[in-house]
């Protein structure tokens, strides 16, 4: 019987480690995930700022854009050319940049490539 409470002592004492070093570890892991998101909230709002200065913060995935290529009028949806997230498409075209992209006579965005 002795043999018996000892071992439900080691037990109970092996468990409240384990729990201790499990909540140390979700404590660290908490402050991880806040340092995140306040890096995170910071390049939002890093981005936007970029986006007022050379951009336009209110650039919509429905707006038309036309587009001079090498002479050739384009009309595209800006969805359409953003949707795939890292490409330079998306980068050119998502709104950010907009004050800084070369334009033709009359305001549409003007590429220096080979039409066809």
């Amino acid at each position: 019987m002795e043999a018996l409470k000892r071992d439900r002592a080691v037990r109970d004492n092996t468990w409240r480690e384990h729990v201790s070093t499990y909540e140390q570890k979700v404590g660290v892991l908490d402050k991880e995930l806040e340092n995140i998101n306040r890096e995170f909230e910071g390049l939002k709002q890093k981005k936007l700022k970029l986006a007022e200065t050379h951009g336009h913060k209110n650039a919509n995935e429905n707006d038309l854009i036309e587009i001079n290529a090498g002479g050739r009028v384009i009309t595209a949806n800006r969805g359409a050319l953003i949707y795939q997230k890292g490409t330079m498409l998306e980068a050119l075209f998502s709104g950010r940049w907009d004050k800084e992209i070369q334009r033709d006579g009359l305001d549409r965005i003007f590429l220096d490539v080979n039409p066809e």
